[in-house]
């Protein structure tokens, strides 16, 4: 009976061990692919709420906020800094001018930390019944951004009813030419058109004037890095005709090499070690 209580104490360290320590992206540094606020052609408002919770149990964040407005290079944005305890959250909902500079701004938020940190935007618009509806991003590692000779593929592009918005920005400070292709879901590539993303610029393009003469319903995106120091972020949303309901769909990431362990994982694997000795010794009595 002890062997195998053991065992499931083996089997149950296995499957930490096999799990990610976050379902979320902590880090000190994270791009925010879209946020700000701004009306539609329709006159609807369109608002963002910003969640950071400092994920560290022991030491308190100092935080910048710095904003990144589309449409141009970015050389000294805008910035705001507050202070995070342990384990505390702050909310903005709605961002407003003292972070965007105005009350009609659309960009990307970056977040700094000197502790791990994790961040979300929710773009949201408020629905003639009082209702809301939006769509939501979780703030992306800056790691995780890719350079020269890396891609990434975004999935949910409409080009039949529906619109699909492409969010690019630039994560290090330097200048990244990239090649966004457009793929049918068999894999083969339509089209293809390059971008030239300049220091911390944000785009904001429309697939369909990015792809005018291509006629397909349903397709995939994907950006390479072709020529530059630069790295970018990328994000899609797919909008809803009529209701203009967005989707939103995130980057995909390159696995991360396991040049090192964190302390949470490096925990699980001694838990493991130790209960493979303990049952090898109990087998043995």
């Amino acid at each position: 009976m002890y062997a195998s209580s053991v065992r499931r104490l083996v089997l149950f360290a296995l499957v930490l061990a096999a799990t990610p320590a976050f379902a979320a992206y902590p880090a000190r540094d994270l791009f925010v692919p879209i946020a700000g606020r701004a009306k539609n052609a329709a006159g609807r408002q369109f608002l963002t709420a910003l969640w950071v919770t400092n994920t560290d149990e022991r030491s308190t964040a100092a935080v910048t906020l710095t904003f990144l407005p589309s449409g141009h290079a970015n050389p000294s944005p805008r910035t705001m800094h507050l202070t995070l305890a342990p384990n505390a959250t702050r909310l903005f909902d709605p961002l407003d001018a003292q972070l965007l500079g105005s009350d009609d701004a659309l960009g990307a938020v970056r977040v700094e930390s000197t502790t791990n940190v994790v961040a979300h935007a929710r773009i949201y618009a408020l629905g003639a019944g009082g209702g809301a509806f939006g769509m939501g991003f979780a703030a992306i590692p800056a790691r995780h951004a890719i350079g020269n000779g890396e891609l990434t593929t975004l999935q949910g592009v409409t080009l039949g009813d529906a619109r699909y918005r492409l969010y690019i920005a630039e994560t290090s400070g330097a200048a990244l030419t990239i090649a966004v292709t457009l793929h049918d879901l068999d894999g083969r590539a339509l089209a293809e058109k390059r971008l030239y993303v300049d220091t911390f610029e944000h785009i904001r393009a429309e697939t369909r004037e990015l792809f005018p003469n291509v006629k397909v319903d349903r397709a995939i995106l994907t950006v390479r890095g072709v020529n530059g120091n630069g790295r970018v972020v990328a994000a899609g949303a797919q909008i809803a005709p009529g209701s203009e309901d967005p989707s939103s769909f995130e980057m995909s990431f390159a696995p991360e090499p396991r040049s090192h362990i964190g302390w949470p994982e490096a925990a699980v694997y001694i838990a493991v070690a130790a209960a493979v000795i303990v049952a090898l010794l109990v087998r043995r009595r």
